[in-house]
């Protein structure tokens, strides 16, 4: 515009030729003669139409099909793997012998790119309609080092609400657990839910948008009566609001990185977090709260079905000749009596459940190291009466949680009576059966007080305990009812007993 200007200025002004105006501006006489020629001046849209306007060369346009197929071919992978215009460029140059510049090629690229790009409509959802999940990960400080947690997160997708929750994998038990604990906090089950392919909801992916589900999340979806949409393949745009959660949760919660004593004080601060948020943020286009428009997407919501989800992942086992079984490198005991058996195995996020006959045998706290055996005492208690001996070496023995007067008294038991004291302090452990491990525990630290290391003693500290728990206190006179004292009792008639007897007194 400003050359425009100068050139018709110099000439219809000051009186300059073509040829002095080039000189003075430098530019060529072409382009003088060509804004003068011009009535009107060279606008941007004039000038964009001018080049949009050119034709392409010969030796541009016979390459043209192949660029635009080796384009779209890119849509289809993964964002990181694509065709650079350089690198179409040097094809173009080696497979098809192509003469032309790499600078043209870089626009023709550009503006064929810009042909191939989606278009995307705004959406407005139901409420109560669908919820959207995906992972995430972030760093924390757990027990004072540094720790990668996973996020679960789902948000619904009218209201705007999210809902996080950290695990220590993003293993199939713990997909199923951020369920139970998503929709118990949404207060309900929207309609569907938009998901990713991931191996924990998906065994194969079939035409189209059709899956073959894993079976334990068709018996989540069958609880809770929602159905799941599955985007297509590297098309993570297609649930953008929860991809934008994914970070908006790490910035925000987790920043600066929380220094907490377990993954529960975690959760408790994760679920603060998004409540606070709720009733911090707005719903985009309107003048509502987010926890505002989650309590009105309350009352379209599927009730939650009276029963809890069993959020676990079910493997078989076989117990071996030590009464254990092997789950994810870590032993776990089962009692001595299924020896050799074959077993079924819940493991849910904190804990491991072994069923057999569908009845629950032994279950423990989940553990996350490797290579490691949880016992149970009880467990091998029958084994034990057959080998006395082995309760001194015996690992369930040695744990934490057998208090250490247990240790003790069997010490003394075995010096005042050798093994037959092994024998016994065995029988006095499976006293905990009936009466419970506080109660034995509490009779054998009376035993000790008293320096008695006998099973019969034990046995009758055990008996008055119990016999306590139902002891009638006595009322003092003062505290006696007025009508009690005044209430008298008959003395026995002898002579109405021979009556009822006919005389006949024995």
């Amino acid at each position: 515009m400003a050359q425009f200007y100068n050139i018709k200025f110099l000439h219809e002004v000051e009186g300059l030729s073509q040829r002095q105006i080039a000189q003075k501006l430098g530019i060529s006489r072409n382009t003088v003669s060509k804004y003068l020629k011009q009535n009107e001046a060279p606008t941007t849209i004039n000038r964009q139409n001018s080049y949009i306007g050119r034709e392409y060369s010969d030796e541009t346009r016979r390459v043209l099909p192949i660029i635009d197929q080796w384009l779209e071919d890119d849509l289809k992978r993964w964002g990181k793997q694509k065709h650079t215009a350089a690198r179409i460029f040097r094809r173009l140059q080696d497979e098809y012998n192509f003469k032309g510049s790499e600078s043209n090629i870089r626009k023709v690229v550009a503006k064929r790119r810009k042909k191939l790009q989606d278009v995307f409509i705004p959406l407005d959802f139901q409420l109560g309609h669908q919820f959207q999940f995906d992972w995430g990960e972030a760093d924390i400080i757990l027990q004072g080092r540094t720790q990668r947690i996973y996020l679960f997160c789902m948000q619904l997708s009218a209201s705007r609400v999210r809902f996080a929750r950290a695990y220590l994998h993003e293993k199939q038990e713990a997909f199923l657990d951020g369920f139970v604990h998503a929709f118990e906090f949404f207060g309900g089950v929207p309609t569907e839910g938009l998901f990713d392919n991931l191996k924990t909801a998906v065994v194969k992916i079939l035409q189209g948008r059709d899956r073959l589900e894993q079976e334990a999340f068709l018996a989540l979806q069958a609880h809770y009566l929602f159905k799941a949409e599955f985007c297509n393949v590297r098309s993570g745009n297609e649930k953008g609001r929860i991809e934008g959660t994914v970070g908006y949760v790490r910035r925000n919660a987790l920043v600066p990185l929380p220094e907490v004593q377990s993954l529960d004080e975690l959760n408790d601060h994760l679920l603060k977090w998004c409540l606070k948020d709720a009733e911090q943020k707005t719903v985009p286009h309107t003048n509502e709260k987010v926890a505002q428009m989650w309590e009105k997407e309350k009352e379209y919501l599927h009730p939650l079905p009276e029963k809890k989800f069993e959020a676990c992942r079910l493997v078989s086992c076989q117990v071996n000749k030590t009464s254990l079984i092997t789950v994810e490198t870590n032993q776990y005991s089962i009692p001595c009596s299924y020896v050799g058996q074959g077993v079924w195995v819940k493991i849910f996020v904190d804990r491991v459940s072994v069923v057999a006959q569908n009845q629950v045998i032994a279950e423990h706290p989940r553990s996350y190291e490797r290579n490691q055996m949880i016992t149970n005492l009880d467990h091998y208690l029958e084994a034990l009466l057959k080998k006395p001996r082995a309760i001194r070496d015996a690992h369930a023995f040695q744990s934490s949680d057998i208090p250490d007067v247990f240790r003790r008294f069997h010490r003394k038991m075995r010096e005042h009576e050798g093994a037959s004291g092994d024998r016994k302090f065995i029988r006095l452990l499976l006293l905990h059966r009936e009466i419970g491990m506080e109660k034995l525990t509490q009779a054998l630290l009376e035993a000790e007080q008293a320096q008695i290391y006998r099973y019969e003693v034990v046995h009758e500290i055990i008996q008055r305990l119990s016999n306590n728990c139902l002891k009638i206190q006595d009322l003092s006179k003062e505290k006696t009812p007025v009508n009690l004292l005044d209430y008298k009792i008959q003395k026995a008639n002898i002579a109405q007993y021979g009556q009822l007897t006919g005389g006949q007194m024995k």
